[in-house]
């Protein structure tokens, strides 16, 4: 800010004396041929300008181009170092991205593991409940013949002596019918 107040004061006083030679050159006559006293004050004014505006703006100039340097600089190193900590965050995310990739396969994969587990599992126990069911089935299908036999048997033994009391009854004469009271009679006595 120093700078600029010194190099507008600096430009200030050049413009007046700049103006001040101009019009002193003005006021002169006009002499035939080249003016050489005009034109080598002109240069001595302007020289003297020149060296005044050298000297009040030197400085000045001087700082707000080296600051201006610096503040690049700085602004360099500093967008440098966030470009240095965006490319380290953009790695930093992806190696998490690659870390949740793997991660998300690796669940995936434990998910499917146990779904097959569980299918196993059910099938399995199907199995078994079919294996039981058809067990429980044969059993019932042996009680139910073993019923039927016995209730065959039963209907076959109940015929087989109503046929054999019908015969027995149309063949037997009464000396068959004593005769078996005697033998029935003596193998009670004998039991006993």
């Amino acid at each position: 800010m120093k700078g600029w107040k010194a190099t507008s004061a600096g430009i200030v006083g050049v413009s007046l004396l700049a103006a001040t030679a101009a019009y002193a050159s003005g006021a002169g006559g006009h002499e035939a041929g080249l003016p050489w006293k005009d034109f080598f004050l002109r240069l001595m004014n302007f020289a003297i300008m020149v060296a005044i505006l050298v000297k009040l703006l030197k400085k000045p100039v001087a700082n707000f181009f080296s600051s201006r340097r610096e503040n690049i600089q700085r602004l360099l190193t500093e967008l440098e170092e966030k470009k240095k900590e965006a490319e380290a965050k953009a790695s930093e995310y992806q190696a998490k991205l690659a870390v949740l990739d793997k991660e998300t396969q690796k669940i995936l994969a434990e998910y499917i593991q146990e779904g097959e587990a569980e299918r196993d599992k059910i099938i399995q126990a199907a199995e078994k409940q079919a294996q039981y069911i058809k067990e429980q089935a044969r059993l019932a299908i042996q009680q139910e013949i073993k019923a039927a036999k016995e209730s065959l048997q039963e209907e076959i033994a109940e015929l087989s002596v109503s046929a054999a009391e019908d015969l027995l009854r149309k063949n037997i004469r009464p000396e068959d019918q004593d005769r078996l009271i005697d033998e029935f009679i003596t193998k009670a006595v004998e039991a006993k």
